[in-house]
């Protein structure tokens, strides 16, 4: 496109194309066929995998990786993993030799209006591609696994990690340290608090707290007995005594 502006050390490899007044600092490096839209900023060691499809105005910050291969590990034969899910248990029989690489054929879309902060992670597809929504703003220290789909308008601050094939809806917030398990739906417009760890379904518009998270007036009203334990745990002992006592005396 018209009015580029380059650093040095970038690498921009064949089939790239970009749109109006693209803005790469030194040391990017491009993938091959990938498409910027106008006005992208990429800051210094930003990475950019092949085939990645980035929409208008989206700013990259220093040493991000989009469109990496993705985390993806079969055993030859059920391991350790299925068997604990199955039945709670791990045997030796479930020990595995070794892992299969299952290497990912899809890529990135970004949608426009994105920014996403420094050494963050999104990685590649399987086969269909990875997906952020148009307008979603994304912390430093995001790790997005492959398959993900993110929604539009979403928040996702510092230290969120996502595991593959989950989406998550429009307008949701993830603050920072959440955890989200693999193949799991977030309902649009939800709030998944500071270290809340999501194994499950969540729908839409829920306030989320806690690990396992469960909704927040329910973490709330647990928090509020675990926190009275110790004097329960006391009173509970005291009575214990006093009943031993009458049984001696008796």
């Amino acid at each position: 496109g018209p009015e580029p502006a380059s650093g040095p050390f970038v690498h921009i490899q064949q089939g790239c194309v970009s749109g109006a007044r693209a803005r790469i600092a030194s040391h990017v490096s491009i993938g091959e066929g990938a498409r910027l839209g106008d006005d992208i900023l990429l800051f210094p060691g930003a990475r950019l995998g092949p085939f990645v499809a980035i929409g208008d105005r989206f700013i990259g910050h220093h040493g991000i990786s989009i469109g990496a291969d993705g985390f993806s590990f079969v055993t030859p034969q059920p391991g350790s993993v299925e068997e604990a899910r199955a039945t709670g248990k791990i045997s030796e029989a479930s020990r595995t030799n070794g892992f299969r690489r299952i290497a990912s054929l899809g890529s990135v879309t970004i949608e426009a209006d994105v920014e996403i902060g420094a050494n963050s992670v999104v990685d590649r597809g399987t086969i269909a591609d990875s997906l952020i929504g148009q307008g979603t703003k994304i912390d430093a220290l995001v790790m997005l696994g492959h398959n993900v789909q993110i929604g539009a308008l979403c928040l996702i601050c510092g230290q969120v990690g996502v595991a593959g094939s989950t989406v998550v809806g429009d307008r949701v917030v993830l603050a920072a340290r959440a955890a989200v398990a693999d193949h799991v739906t977030i309902g649009a417009d939800s709030i998944i608090t500071g270290k809340t760890g999501i194994a499950s379904n969540v729908p839409p518009g829920r306030i989320m707290m806690g690990s396992p998270g469960v909704a927040m007036d329910q973490f709330l009203a647990s928090y509020r007995i675990f926190r009275r334990l110790p004097r329960l745990a006391a009173k509970l002992d005291s009575l214990q005594k006093r009943v031993s006592n009458s049984e001696t005396n008796g």
